[in-house]
């Protein structure tokens, strides 16, 4: 029993040595660790969503949701999303790598498909309580980046809420995309202080004024369909594609947003 004992005590004492040598030892033991997010780009990049193997975005390292049956296309760089229908992302802002401010860039790129007639582009906005899952339609926050049929060409419009009331961004004719020939095109929304601004490939197509954009509520990214929180009018799943979606806080300059979409 003793000589039992003797060696379950030196066995014990082997391993504790064992552990204490770790700790010190010249090189240090190895562990494991989890991948350090990269850090906020100089340029003031919070988000970046490359669409080329997944749906992970970059600065934070966590994975947008998929709702239904989205897929990866070959894109303007590498791949991108590929819309279909009753499908989309989410992505929690509680993960983006910085908090939203009162200026910001939401920019990407986009190749229309006119089906449907009228879908959402990029939304973040808040819920309608007491409305049902398909009356969402909250405009006091946040933002909704959408299209809708003119004519036989789309028209991309955009839609702004300063915690009271909500601005729109309808640039018209200059606006329209033609699903024949448009290809694919750069879309930027900019916030600021005093002002909202809509650009196609670099040019200003709309502004509205804002006082100040409202963040109230807006806890989720909705990416390639009005849904969850802007589906009251129908503005759904877009089968279009969308790349390199990213998103800066600060307002770019139309100079700034010509030289992004070509790095």
């Amino acid at each position: 029993m003793k000589r039992t004992i003797y060696i379950a005590i030196a066995l014990a004492g082997l391993l504790l040595t064992s552990c204490f040598q770790d700790l010190g030892q010249d090189p240090p033991f190895d562990y494991p660790q989890q991948p350090t997010p990269p850090p906020l780009g100089a340029d003031g990049q919070i988000f970046y969503l490359s669409f080329d193997k997944d749906f992970e975005e970059y600065q934070s390292l966590f994975e947008a949701s998929p709702t239904g049956a989205p897929t990866l296309a070959n894109g303007k760089r590498g791949k991108a999303y590929a819309g279909a229908k009753d499908s989309y992302l989410t992505f929690d802002v509680a993960n983006l790598a910085a908090p939203l401010g009162s200026a910001m860039t939401f920019a990407f790129w986009y190749k229309l498909n006119p089906v449907s007639d009228r879908a959402g582009l990029l939304v973040l906005g808040p819920k309608t309580e007491g409305k049902p899952a398909d009356k969402q339609n909250n405009r006091t926050a946040g933002f909704r980046i959408f299209r809708e049929k003119a004519g036989v060409k789309q028209r991309i419009k955009a839609n702004v809420g300063n915690g009271t009331a909500d601005s729109w961004l309808d640039g018209g004719a200059k606006a329209d995309l033609d699903p024949e020939a448009s290809g694919w095109k750069y879309v930027a929304l900019v916030l600021t202080e005093g002002k909202a601004f809509l650009y196609l490939d670099g040019e200003e197509v709309a502004a509205a004024n804002l006082t100040r954009i409202s963040w109230n509520g807006c806890d989720l990214i909705s990416i390639g369909s009005g849904s969850p929180r802007f589906n009251e009018w129908n503005h759904l799943s877009d089968h279009s594609l969308i790349d390199e979606l990213r998103i800066y806080n600060k307002a770019l300059s139309s100079a700034e947003i010509k030289q992004f979409m070509n790095k």
